[in-house]
């Protein structure tokens, strides 16, 4: 709860940009509460925050210059001022520069090298945020000589904001910890060789390997009209798939009401009119507790992939090909399927020049010296 200081007039003005502050899920959103709320009710100069510090260095920052005199002011992202009190008073939570003053009376010649860069500053208070003995971020707001020094009731309401910033971060770093690995799993994934794709709990697509695009437009149009469109653009669920993934949501919102256990229920659907093309749909469940609806696996196969290349692979063709761009294993599974490169570039629209480039890049990715022992490998 933010310090009671505040006049009531302040109050309501600061409780929209705290709401936000609190709710910001990325570093943009959480930065501009965090300006909008100094703004409204701390006069100042100029205000940082430092982010990403290693060795009491910021690797990252936020910046904001009140009154920048003939562009003189240039962003703050050095900590060379308050390094040695840093280092000295791990854990501290706010501190200014005329503390560092006292203690260490070299800060002033830090200071004079500083502002080289950036000037106009008289006095400043930072919030320090930690990790165990490192300083994790530092928020600076900064204040000219007319401004003049940061009241007890102003830095009473700067100890109040701590934890909420401080809490703000963590749950920052626990969102992007959880985007870094979805979407390192996603860059995985796409690059199989394997024509599987996710769809949220809504049935909207998540993401496709190329693979997925390529059948799923098979599946839509048939194979003719699919090799002459951009897959990925004309991409739709088809419908029987939809269809399978309604049912199966079904089925676990049922069970989900009525308090029962819910398995990992899957479906398998198959094309009416195209022979071999199959997809099996899966439920993604949620951890236990969850209050999220599950999404879907779906894993296609079709005999022939969409340039009618032979689709099984052995698990050894499988890894060889991650190493290869969706266009490059589209030429390499045509080639070992024997086709020449003219035939190659007449299959996939492209020039045969194109197609000669291609081939002697996947040669070099897979090691091997040519047609014979490319067929060898991903057969």
């Amino acid at each position: 709860m933010v310090s009671t200081f505040l006049p009531a007039s302040a109050q309501r003005v600061v409780a929209r940009p705290m709401s936000d502050l609190q709710s910001a899920l990325d570093l943009e959103s959480f930065w501009r509460a965090n300006l909008q709320l100094l703004q409204s009710v701390l006069p100042h100069h100029s205000c940082s925050l430092m982010l990403g510090i290693v060795d009491f260095e910021p690797q990252e920052g936020r910046h904001f210059v009140a009154r920048d005199k003939g562009g003189a002011n240039q962003p703050l992202t050095s900590l060379s001022i308050s390094r040695p009190f840093l280092a000295a008073h791990p854990q501290v939570k706010m501190y200014t520069y005329t503390e560092i003053l006292r203690e260490d009376p070299r800060a002033r010649q830090r200071r004079v090298e500083r502002e080289r860069h950036f000037r106009g500053w008289d006095e400043f208070v930072h919030l320090a945020f930690w990790d165990g003995s490192h300083p994790e971020a530092v928020l600076s707001i900064r204040r000219s000589e007319e401004q003049g020094e940061f009241l007890a009731e102003e830095r009473e309401f700067l100890a109040s904001l701590h934890p909420v910033i401080d809490a703000g971060l963590r749950r920052l770093r626990a969102f992007e910890g959880e985007r870094g690995r979805r979407l390192s799993m996603e860059r995985f994934i796409s690059g199989l060789p394997l024509p599987v794709l996710f769809l949220g709990p809504d049935r909207a697509l998540q993401f496709a390997t190329q693979e997925a695009y390529d059948l799923c437009a098979v599946w839509n149009y048939g194979y003719k009209e699919a090799r002459v469109m951009n897959t990925r653009r004309c991409f739709r669920v088809p419908e029987p798939i939809d269809d399978a993934c309604a049912r199966l949501a079904d089925i676990w919102d049922r069970a989900a009401s009525d308090g029962l256990a819910v398995g990992l229920e899957s479906a398998r659907v198959t094309h009416r009119e195209i022979g071999g093309l199959v997809a099996k749909v899966d439920v993604s469940q949620p951890y236990k507790g969850s209050l999220v609806r599950p999404g879907f696996w779906v894993t296609l196969f079709g005999e022939r992939n969409l340039d009618g290349a032979d689709s099984e692979l052995k698990a050894e063709a499988i890894h060889q090909l991650q190493f290869l761009t969706p266009s490059e294993r589209r030429v390499a599974l045509l080639v070992v399927e024997g086709l020449r490169n003219q035939d190659v570039a007449r299959r996939l629209g492209k020039s045969p020049r194109t197609v000669d480039f291609q081939l002697n890049a996947i040669y070099r990715k897979l090691g091997v010296r040519g047609r014979t022992e490319l067929a060898r490998m991903l057969r």
